[in-house]
């Protein structure tokens, strides 16, 4: 039985909470968390030096200063919003590959085990043409395989590949997420791992929504991150675990942990992953935050 952690992506923060004094005071004193999932949308792993190092040691001075565990590292929405290691223009799949190795670079510098997210998206062309699909797929692996070898030689653990919600996104059913796994660690330097993100089971190109506890539970030996949202499984939500939400949403804290108990890993983060529009007032952003870790907590 894995010991299971409950944390926080920090990616709430942005454009609100950009500044490390802040956010970590929220995790710690209003969330009550120790484990963060650092999104690089509070820091472009491209930034030029010295600020890139500088804004690293003052993210990781505020983190001890509240005792926080800046355990893994993610792409956030703004990297979610391109095409990234799957843009049909060459040169911007090399810069791609170039954020992600800073991206590492900044990962190490911030002390955690390891990185990894949304990986590349296929345009609507490339994913109809069946030659440009297969080119992009081995493209992504080699590129993904590679990057291993800089996550080893930096001493991190692993590197995650999110499953994700369309057909587009590699990979984006269990059964893609099994079939990569067994392909992309042929070779690896450091383990290939998923995260899984509960809201991720509903691809338009699917008959009908899956299940993502049945999801889960294909997925737990290479599952160590698990992204909670609540969802009503149709759509890519990130709702909080709110009385509001619970109502018309499919998760249910109290199954999840069950099957994370299963899993054959000797730890999996659950890690808070939750949406909101960029308008919304402050208070109710962290208050859905708050609610939700409450949620969670009595379950653990």
């Amino acid at each position: 039985m894995p010991e299971i952690f409950l944390g926080v992506n920090n990616g709430f923060a942005l454009k609100n909470w950009p500044e490390p004094a802040a956010w970590t005071r929220i995790i710690a004193e209003d969330l009550g968390l120790k484990e963060v999932q650092f999104s690089f949308d509070l820091l472009d792993p491209v930034l030029p030096e010295p600020g890139r190092s500088a804004l690293c040691r003052e993210i990781v001075k505020a983190a001890e200063k509240r005792g926080l565990f800046l355990r893994t590292t993610f792409t956030g929405l703004i990297i979610y919003a391109q095409n990234h290691l799957a843009h049909p223009n060459s040169c911007l799949r090399n810069q791609a590959w170039h954020w992600f190795e800073s991206a590492l670079e900044v990962t190490s510098m911030l002390g955690a085990e390891a990185t990894g997210g949304h990986i590349g998206a296929m345009s609507a062309a490339d994913f109809s043409d069946k030659a440009r699909r297969c080119f992009l797929h081995k493209t992504l692996v080699d590129a993904v395989r590679e990057l291993t070898f800089l996550a080893a030689h930096l001493g991190q653990k692993y590197f995650l590949w999110e499953l994700m919600p369309t057909p587009r996104e590699f990979p984006h059913t269990p059964e893609e997420a099994l079939d990569l796994m067994r392909e992309v660690n042929e070779g690896a330097a450091v383990p290939v791992r998923i995260c899984f993100d509960l809201g991720h089971a509903c691809s338009y190109d699917l008959k009908k929504p899956g299940d993502p506890y049945a999801w889960l539970e294909k997925l737990l030996p290479y599952t160590p991150v698990v992204h909670l949202q609540q969802t009503d499984g149709k759509r890519d939500h990130h709702w909080p675990f709110t009385p509001e939400y619970a109502r018309k949403g499919i998760i249910k804290p109290r199954r999840v942990i069950e099957t994370v108990r299963q899993s054959p890993l000797k730890r999996v983060d659950l890690v808070l992953e939750l949406g909101h529009s960029l308008d919304a007032p402050d208070q109710k952003i962290i208050d859905g935050h708050k609610r939700s870790v409450e949620a969670w907590a009595k379950c653990l």
